[in-house]
């Protein structure tokens, strides 16, 4: 087809329109190097962690005079990288690079810096998979560092990271001065300064911060937009001798190491001269018939525990370590990551409000004692291998406890009827070697004298209309979980040393020998000939058949008592004393009255009671005074 012919104007006119597109194609061609980048970036997935980072890069204008110099002053300037890991080979002088949650394990001689770093790349790298969790959340009394409940991936803007760096010493240098106490703790030096690579004692400190370590730990969370630069210093010293051994880690999801200097989450049911008896708080809240409450049975326990007596030194400096204490203390529930026979441990709900919680069992103990119970997690529980988030294990604020001096108290738990009592009774260690077989000595006895009870109950018309019943807000279930409370308290007295001064404390059965044969002074004896309140046990059948010798009773509380004549019917006669008329002193005690001298002690017995547990929170009621009927005689005071 032949062209149109055009008229001179016209020509014109198509030049002119075919020149201005041309101009138009090389200005957008040359003018802007940027749309390409855009478009680039416009493409990404926005669930991409690095999206709303490279969204935020600034648009930068280029000088053109500097173009001529361009193949000369090239640097790198990748987004997530840098020119410390890009363009150039590490030499030997380099810091030891870190990998997340994958710590590193070093001897640090005395005065020298092991030099770390965690570089960009690692920093702007893909979190770790969220490890395996609990039902619920555990339960503490006092709040953890919120930074160690709020996820990583929120903490920081998308142009930084929030990174966790965490040390624990798992071995520290010795001297044979024990007056001297501990060696000096190790140092960390952080820095995000390209003018110190090497952190340490001397440098600058404008660009650098120490942390010294506190008991063997350190944890420091930092918010990062490139290389973090590390120094684990040891002070050099003439006193002592070897070196330290620790382990780093850096991460960016949550703390490799943690230890909480708050809580200890740790509490002294009792002890006797070898064994302790300690429960956890409560590990949920949940009500009984939920799920949440039913899989914290099935699950495994999460914690584990250490202990050390006070005169072991070698624990002090690394309470806070978890490494330090599987290495360090006399008694560990693991070593290398193994668990050992020497701690039993279990979940129970035994206790106030019925709720999961974990009780460890000590033995091998030293009579008349002093020790540290720490609890500690091993890795973050589910699971301790290199890699996974909270890997380095978790530990809590150390606890202290005592053992009894004497041998005729024995801790006794896991009762298959009283499953409530767990505490020490009056026992002897050679008619009752070990304590299943006093345990059950006295569960098949207070049984026994249950059944005697549930046959007067039986006459009761439980089952009947509302207006025939003895009363609307209570029932004979109430009833008798009020009378089997308060018969497992007064069947299995609660026992401690015979010398303890406490002034809540009976005497009692103090003419018999201890088990050992030895016998109180004469003038002692003489003052128990003048009451049988102080020359027997509660129980004949315990001086009879344990024959545990001389002891002092924690006394059940008198709230249990009045709790039967609230919750049974009134023709069964059940009647409390009062305090301060006759036979409360030797049968009942009181709760604890508010005092600095009382505060967190166990003044009266109680199901589930501990050591500053909750504080003995039920009231004691005054309750109207009367003649204990023949049920309770059968096992009331003697």
């Amino acid at each position: 087809m032949p062209f149109p012919k055009f008229s001179p104007l016209q020509s014109r006119l198509v030049a002119s329109f075919m020149a201005s597109i041309m101009l138009l194609l090389i200005y957008f061609t040359f003018s802007s190097s940027y749309f390409a980048y855009a478009a680039e970036l416009d493409s990404m997935r926005q669930e991409d962690h690095d999206y709303d980072r490279l969204r935020s890069i600034p648009v930068l204008d280029l000088d053109v005079d500097s173009l001529e110099s361009w193949d000369e002053a090239y640097q790198a300037e990748f987004v997530g990288q840098d020119r410390g890991i890009i363009g150039r080979v590490p030499t030997a002088n380099d810091p030891s690079a870190l990998i997340n949650n994958r710590p590193v394990l070093t001897n640090v001689p005395q005065g020298v810096t092991m030099q770390y770093m965690f570089t960009n790349a690692s920093l702007f790298g893909d979190f770790s998979p969220a490890p395996a969790g609990f039902p619920s959340p555990i339960l503490l009394r006092r709040d953890e560092d919120r930074w160690m409940h709020i996820d990583a991936r929120l903490l920081a803007p998308a142009a930084n990271r929030t990174l966790f760096i965490s040390v624990n010493a798992c071995e520290q240098p010795t001297s044979q001065d024990t007056s001297i106490g501990p060696a000096p703790q190790l140092v960390l030096y952080i820095s995000q300064s390209e003018n110190n690579t090497t952190p340490g004692p001397g440098k600058d400190p404008k660009t650098q911060q120490a942390f010294p370590l506190v008991e063997g730990a350190v944890l420091v969370n930092l918010t990062a937009t490139s290389d973090v630069y590390m120094g684990l210093s040891g002070v050099n010293t003439t006193h002592y001798t070897g070196v330290w051994n620790a382990e780093i880690a850096a991460s960016i999801d949550a703390p490799y190491h943690y230890y909480n200097g708050d809580d200890p989450n740790l509490f002294l049911v009792d002890s006797d001269s070898s064994s302790a008896l300690l429960i956890t708080n409560n590990l949920t809240t949940a009500a009984v018939n939920s799920s949440i409450f039913q899989e914290w049975l099935k699950t495994p326990p999460p914690f584990v525990m250490f202990a050390s007596s006070h005169g072991d030194t070698s624990l002090i400096g690394l309470r806070n370590s978890y490494c330090g204490l599987e290495k360090t203390a006399e008694i560990a529930a693991t070593k290398n990551g193994q668990s050992t026979d020497l701690v039993q441990t279990g979940i129970t709900t035994r206790g106030l409000g019925g709720l999961p919680k974990q009780q460890f069992y000590f033995s091998g103990l030293s009579a008349a004692s002093s020790y540290y119970g720490i609890l500690a997690m091993n890795g973050n529980s589910t699971d301790s291998s290199t890699g996974v988030i909270g890997g380095g294990g978790r530990v809590y604020k150390a606890m202290n406890f005592t053992t009894l001096s004497d041998e005729n108290c024995a801790v006794i738990f896991n009762l298959s009827f009283c499953d409530q009592t767990a505490y020490a009774v009056p026992g002897n260690p050679r008619n009752f070697p070990n304590f299943t077989s006093l345990a059950a000595f006295y569960d098949n006895a207070t049984q026994s004298s249950y059944q005697f009870f549930q046959n007067v109950l039986a006459q009761i018309p439980c089952n009947t209309t509302s207006s025939a019943q003895y009363s609307l807000a209570r029932t004979c279930d109430d009833c008798a979980a009020a009378y089997k409370e308060w018969l497992c308290s007064v069947s299995i007295p609660r026992c401690t040393d015979f010398s303890s001064t406490l002034p809540w404390l009976q005497e009692r059965n103090i003419g018999q020998p201890f088990p050992n044969g030895t016998i109180l002074p004469q003038s002692v004896l003489d003052l128990a000939s003048q009451s049988r309140f102080l020359n027997t046990s509660r129980n004949p059948s315990i001086d009879s058949m344990v024959q545990p010798g001389p002891y002092k009773e924690v006394l059940p509380c008198n709230d249990m008592c009045y709790n039967i004549v609230q919750s049974c019917p009134s023709a069964m006669g059940f009647a409390c004393p009062l305090p301060g008329h006759m036979g409360f002193n030797s049968s009942y005690g009181l709760r604890p009255d508010g005092t600095a001298q009382q505060d967190g002690q166990i003044t009266c017995n109680y199901p589930g009671a501990a050591y500053y547990l909750g504080k003995g929170s039920r009231k004691s009621t005054p309750v109207v005074l009367a003649i204990v009927t023949a049920v309770l005689l059968s096992v009331m005071t003697l």
